[in-house]
């Protein structure tokens, strides 16, 4: 053996031992960064995207992200809309790939704070719960219920959507 194709087969082996050493750092870093990205994140990524929403008591809503925040998906098909607090999903499909950081003001936007602007608008709304439907005007947000006139409390996290009532 000469002494060039010894040297040549030592670069080799010294070539694949970097290249798999950076495969592996490239799929440490990868699985990392993944892990720290929230649903919120891939939800800010997905404005706009065709999506199928199951909520935790196996009822599917489809539609276009309309909006979104780290609690709360804005979800419109035609005419019909529905607000979906993060906890009330049991399932996503349709999102992007990707995931972007929900902008500053995104991020802090509680479903109470959507919901107060549903009771400002002082429109009739259904909240679909995890026992039933309630029917009614939005008369007060709390901390984390709401009040549906005449005085019914709904924890939010009884909530599986809230939509414009019929």
């Amino acid at each position: 053996m000469r002494w060039s194709d010894l040297f040549d087969d030592l670069e080799a082996q010294v070539t694949r031992a970097e290249r798999e050493a950076f495969e592996e750092e490239v799929r440490e870093r990868s699985q990392s960064e993944r892990a720290a990205v929230e649903l919120g994140a891939v939800l800010a990524a997905s404005e706009g995207a065709r999506v199928r929403v199951t909520l935790t008591d196996g009822q599917a809503v489809s539609g276009d992200v309309v909006d979104c925040a780290a609690q709360w998906l804005h979800i419109a098909e035609g005419s019909r809309e529905w607000l979906v607090p993060v906890w009330a999903i049991a399932q996503l499909d349709g999102l992007a790939a990707g995931a972007a950081a929900p902008g500053v003001i995104a991020a802090r936007l509680t479903l109470g704070h959507a919901l107060r602007a549903l009771a400002e608008d002082a429109s009739a709304v259904l909240v679909h719960t995890r026992s039933g439907q309630v029917r009614g005007r939005i008369a007060a947000v709390g901390a984390d219920y709401l009040v549906i006139e005449p005085a019914r409390i709904v924890p939010f996290a009884a909530i599986l959507t809230v939509v414009p009532a019929p």
